[in-house]
């Protein structure tokens, strides 16, 4: 079997994201995709996991599963490491933009599974942002969410789930607002 690996932080979950998720998909029989669950800058992973399970799992083909965890890349190397104990016989690739890919080198991985290794069984594919995907970043998306630039976040959704933008927005400014009432607050208590 041919199963695809895809760890990330999808803070928030975007088009290139998605793009990326179902590349893997139509290039291996399974997808494991790794989500952080933590919370990120403005993001609480509380949010990104319910959006998740509402809005993007259903909307993604059936063979991509998606895992949320604390350390997506630490989960994938457990995953190899799960395969190496097992002697898996299935074909491991792991995606990432042409940068992140770096970090899964030839050392790191027979690290976690030498006998995969040796077999040619862990593949790296990385994905060109701009070329084979929207080139669209987190750091983007969360500073149109901070700045209020609602329109151009759901122009950069997945277009399975833009329908749902106004929901997703209000979901994830919770946490801003939250912090803005809070400065105002103590701006009064000060003042």
């Amino acid at each position: 079997m041919k199963i695809g690996l895809v760890p990330g932080s999808f803070k928030p979950y975007h088009k290139g994201h998605d793009e990326l998720v179902r590349l893997a998909s139509s290039e291996n029989d399974l997808v494991l995709v790794f989500n952080s669950d933590a919370d990120r800058d403005v993001i609480r992973g509380q949010d990104v996991i319910k959006i998740m399970n509402k809005f993007v799992k259903p909307s993604l083909p059936k063979n991509v599963k998606m895992i949320s965890v604390g350390v997506p890349v630490g989960a994938l190397y457990q995953e190899l490491e799960y395969a190496e104990q097992s002697a898996s016989e299935d074909t491991y690739t792991i995606y990432s933009d042409s940068e992140d890919i770096k970090k899964y080198n030839k050392n790191v991985l027979t690290k976690y599974a030498p006998n995969l290794m040796s077999k040619n069984q862990i593949l790296t594919r990385p994905v060109q942002r701009g070329v084979e995907t929207t080139d669209v970043s987190g750091t983007e998306m969360r500073k149109y969410l901070t700045t209020g630039n609602v329109q151009k976040f759901a122009e950069l959704l997945p277009p399975a789930i833009q329908r749902h933008s106004k929901e997703i927005i209000d979901i994830l400014t919770q946490k801003i607002k939250e912090n803005l009432l809070i400065s105002y607050i103590k701006e009064i208590i000060k003042g």
